[in-house]
């Protein structure tokens, strides 16, 4: 027999029945007495507390490959394995978050009180002990009574709470996810800031050396006063898009800092971006298996309809309420009398039809979350996938028609100013046209990476990896 841990041998609940029963001083008449003590005995022996799920849902770390936080970690803390010197990657990132965002340890604790109910659940009700004191002609009675209902209410009663904890358990699993697929987007914005911000200060120069050049060239009389303005302008608007850039990359790293739970932590880190797969995981219809199979949120769904029909099942059990009791009195016509009893609910009017309703109610409840859960996954996958396939064809129709033969076309025009067959105006227009290809391109690539997070969330595991290109600023 386990209880708390220690190993309880059946001898010692003999000794304790045997003790018990030779503390009166008349000799039992009958083994009735001794027997209903040793089942009390046994009963509270048994009731120690269930085996309890782990605080940190164990699949989490499965699906992450981040180690548990430990609970003695106090503050900002650097998981194992994570290096921060040489360039901060969107996994260790992902690690750095699991372990420090503070919404999700405030969802973390849910947890607890799941733990708690299981805990409370596998309680046994404590024996109630009544006694009347002999004053005056009164003679001495005690009555012990304890609920007996317990005995067949407890095992319904923690089936549905342990139930109730996978549910949670699953749903932090998906927490978990969704806290992976917000940190990489948050990167891959944070990298396309930075990107746009280095484009921009490119086009910025460029616009600028072409006002420069169309002002002296209306000042020789070769252009026009509205074409000289015109380039003044587009320097003008390029400046603006650098500030506006500017001021979005620090609120995308303070978001992304957010995210991780470093939004008070002064250290900087540099940002090693990850490029995204040109293929997605796989086929749809093989993808949509797959999560309706692995998702946590389904899995909490089916975990939900279980618990609500355990939950029937309590609250069916619930309908008759049975007390034994054990009555003594000081003073019978033998001297010390006892015996036991029963006290019985007599179901005539409540026989918990407002628990046995809602206990229904949550069985159709459940019933349609689990079809709504489905029908999001879908949907969700469906976009996901979608918007990766939207992304590369951009992201291939942008590199192949337009950024590559942008790329020859300027050293085309290089090479002609060199050898003075064109002005050093188209070069420059072409330069800045190949500038815009490549903000293009590059936003075409965040596309792609934001859709493979989406991706990854919606089937609940990893794919694709690329190659690393630093950014500074973090």
């Amino acid at each position: 027999m386990q209880v708390w841990g220690v190993t309880m041998p059946f001898s010692f609940l003999a000794r304790a029945i045997d003790s018990a029963t030779q503390s009166f001083s008349v000799p039992m008449k009958t083994t009735l007495p001794r027997v209903l003590l040793g089942i009390l005995l046994s009963f509270v022996v048994s009731g120690c507390a269930p085996r309890l799920p782990p605080e940190t849902p164990s699949n989490l770390v499965q699906l992450t490959g981040v180690p548990e936080r430990p609970p003695d970690v106090g503050g900002t803390a650097i998981p194992p394995g994570v290096v921060v010197d040489d360039g901060l990657a969107q996994e260790e990132a992902v690690a750095i978050a699991l372990w420090n965002n503070p919404d999700f340890q405030v969802q973390l604790a849910e947890m607890g009180f799941a733990r708690a109910d299981l805990l409370e659940a596998g309680l046994l009700s404590n024996p109630v002990l009544s006694l009347l004191f002999p004053i005056g002609p009164k003679q001495l009675e005690a009555t012990l009574k304890w609920p007996i209902e317990v005995l067949w209410e407890r095992p319904k009663r923690e089936a549905a709470a342990r139930l109730a904890a996978d549910r949670v358990a699953a749903g932090l699993e998906q927490a978990g996810l969704t806290l992976v697929s917000d940190v990489k987007i948050s990167y891959v914005e944070y990298a396309l800031a930075q990107d746009r911000l280095r484009l921009a200060d490119q086009s910025v120069e460029e616009l600028e050396q072409i006002s420069r050049l169309m002002e002296s060239r209306f000042q020789a009389g070769d252009v026009s006063l509205l074409e000289a303005r015109t380039a003044a302008i587009d320097a003008s608007r390029g400046r603006q898009d650098s500030v506006r850039a500017r001021l979005d990359v620090v609120l995308r790293a303070n978001e992304l800092r957010t995210r991780l739970g470093l939004a008070l932590d002064p250290r900087e880190f540099d940002v090693v971006t990850t490029a995204a797969a040109l293929e997605p995981c796989g086929p749809m219809p093989a993808l949509l298996e797959e999560a309706l199979a692995s998702r946590p949120d389904v899995r909490a769904a089916e975990i939900g309809i279980e618990a609500a029909a355990a939950r029937l099942g309590w609250e069916e059990s619930r309908v008759v309420a049975v007390t034994a009791a054990l009555d003594a009195n000081g003073e019978g016509r033998e001297g010390f009398e006892w015996g036991p009893g029963v006290d019985v609910g007599l179901p005539f009017f409540n026989r918990n039809q407002a628990g046995l309703a809602r206990a229904n109610a949550e069985i159709r409840r459940a019933g349609g979350q689990y079809v709504a859960v489905r029908q999001r996954v879908a949907g969700e996958l469906l976009d996901a996938t979608t918007q990766f396939q939207q992304a590369s064809v951009a992201l291939a129709g942008w590199r192949d028609t337009v950024l590559v033969p942008l790329e020859e076309q300027v050293q085309v025009a290089n090479r002609a100013f060199a050898d003075g067959d064109v002005a050093f105006l188209f070069v420059l227009e072409m330069q800045r046209r190949l500038t815009e290809a490549r903000l293009r391109t590059r936003e075409a690539e965040a596309d792609l990476a934001r859709a493979l997070a989406r991706i990854e969330r919606a089937i609940g595991r990893r794919c694709g990896a690329g190659g690393r290109e630093i950014v500074r600023g973090f």
